[in-house]
């Protein structure tokens, strides 16, 4: 009988953290197949923004068991929509997204989106009076006067914001290549550096990555455009249902207090020219609503 009763009580115990783990598993999107991988590595090296704030969450949410799963952009859509408990970081809020998805508060800034093109190419490839007086492009569509036949390459399922997006839509298909696949950016920016299209949009830093790890002479330049917000907030984004509103709950609570730590801010700033640390803080402030925090703030 004293074998039975503790026979039912290890079986209870088992099944009751089975159950535990099941309710505290989150399947963790990227679009990205190499960050999906050194996200959960246990390393202090640093690699990007994303991979810096997502394992600086991860660690302030030990109650989770992060399950991070690569998937390109339109099956993460589709995988939020379906799944219960998944979440995906770094994710531009929109309209449309908003319906399906819960998001939480701002994870990452991102200074400036550019418009990318190969260095020597400004006059033969960008129309006169694409520019204005600042020297900012006057927008996506001044790219393609005529019957322009040159190309703006965008990886399939990606929001740039409103603003950009509604641009692209209006973008004549046959100057539009929707790249599909995995690492995106560095297949864009390569596609770049080969001809094979004559403009992207990115972020600098991301840009900055790619050149770094690409062995070329080649020089890319790039062009603020006109009316684009002068930085991008990345979201994390749960499936919008009881599991998700409490993942995202956790996850605000935490972000509350990582705003504020040095460790937090240094993962942003480190991958950040100079030159824009003054309008980076800013936007720090901004976005986050504290004070830059200090070199001994936790």
């Amino acid at each position: 009988m004293q074998f039975l009763v503790i026979a039912i009580t290890l079986l209870f115990y088992c099944c009751y953290s089975i159950n535990s783990y099941a309710q505290n598993k989150i399947y963790w999107f990227s679009d990205s197949l190499e960050d999906s991988v050194e996200i959960t590595q246990s390393t202090n090296t640093h690699i990007s923004t994303i991979i810096d704030t997502t394992r600086l969450l991860m660690k302030s949410l030990p109650q989770y068991q992060f399950s991070t799963e690569f998937s390109d952009s339109p099956s993460i859509a589709r995988l939020l929509k379906k799944l219960p408990n998944s979440c995906a970081p770094n994710r531009v809020k929109t309209p449309e997204r908003l319906k399906d998805n819960i998001y939480s508060s701002p994870l990452n800034i991102y200074l400036g989106l550019r418009l990318y093109y190969k260095k020597g190419d400004r006059f033969s490839i960008l129309p006169k009076n694409a520019l204005d007086n600042d020297q900012r492009l006057k927008s996506l569509a001044a790219l393609f006067t005529g019957k322009s036949n040159h190309t703006l390459a965008i990886n399939d399922g990606r929001s740039f914001g409103v603003f950009l997006d509604t641009q692209i839509t209006a973008l004549e298909k046959h100057n539009l290549v929707i790249r599909r696949g995995v690492e995106s950016t560095t297949s864009l920016v390569k596609m770049l550096l080969k001809d094979r299209i004559d403009y992207t949009i990115e972020y600098p830093v991301n840009v900055n990555k790619v050149l770094k790890r690409t062995t070329t002479d080649i020089t890319l330049e790039s062009l603020a455009i006109a009316g684009s917000p002068s930085y991008i907030v990345g979201y994390v984004a749960c499936h919008k249902g009881p599991v998700g509103q409490k993942v995202i709950a956790d996850i605000n609570i935490a972000l509350q207090r990582l705003y504020q730590s040095y460790s937090f801010y240094q993962a942003h700033i480190r991958y950040i020219d100079k030159v824009d640390v003054s309008d980076f803080n800013r936007a720090y402030q901004t976005i986050f609503h504290v004070d830059i925090p200090l070199e001994n703030s936790h």
